[in-house]
């Protein structure tokens, strides 16, 4: 059996609840994360946001590089590791087995955001919610709009933050409307049951309410 090492907590949180988080993107969920990191994090609360050091960004990648974080370290019982994924393409038994590894550890969670990350970022600033059913259809589908190839969702969201690149940008000007985010995806969350959004939403708004401590 292998031995697990102590993951070693920095001076000040040497007590503190471990969030480990691995994401699909290589880029945009790492800035975001470090944003909220440096910026939201609770006291008693130690981040983590691993790093990626491949382009295969399929779920069972993620998963697998979690596991091995916890398969490496010995982990308090109230540690969590999250996974952050995409609806995207992936098909529904792909998604349903990735849930079905989660429940089989006290450790694992996933927040998938549905059609993507983006939609997160996007709630920063609108409440999608009050988009026509056009609007709606379109950001469900996430489509190509632009010979650059961004996609329905990223440029909305750079219309919103003036500038946005998925490998540059200024997360920290998402950090004060976190709250109202939060808020706007929950409100989205209808069925708190879904293991992941069945339609238009994000739970990446269950990773903010832990690393805050929100009730």
């Amino acid at each position: 059996m292998r031995v697990r090492k102590s993951f070693e907590r920095p001076e000040g949180k040497k007590t503190a609840r471990l969030i480990v988080i691995a994401s699909e993107g290589k880029e945009t969920e790492k800035i975001y994360f470090n944003a909220v990191k440096n910026s939201i994090c609770a006291s008693n609360v130690h981040m983590e946001v691993l790093e990626r050091d491949s382009t295969d960004s399929s779920p069972d990648k993620v998963y697998a590089q979690l596991k091995q974080f916890q398969e490496t370290y010995e982990l308090d019982d109230d540690d969590e590791l999250w996974m952050v994924i995409d609806k995207d393409r992936w098909k529904t038994q792909t998604l349903a087995e990735i849930a079905r590894l989660c429940n089989q550890s006290r450790f694992l969670h996933f927040a998938m955001s549905n059609p993507c990350f983006e939609l997160w970022l996007l709630l920063h600033f609108e409440d999608v919610s009050l988009m026509s059913e056009d609007e709606k259809q379109a950001l469900q589908e996430n489509k190509r709009v632009s010979r650059r190839g961004d996609t329905w969702l990223k440029s909305r969201v750079r219309r919103a933050m003036g500038s946005y690149q998925e490998a540059s940008y200024n997360a920290s000007r998402l950090m004060p409307h976190v709250t109202i985010a939060r808020t706007r995806a929950e409100a989205l969350d209808i069925n708190k049951t879904e293991r992941w959004p069945s339609a238009i939403g994000t739970h990446v708004y269950r990773i903010i309410d832990s690393i805050t401590n929100h009730n």
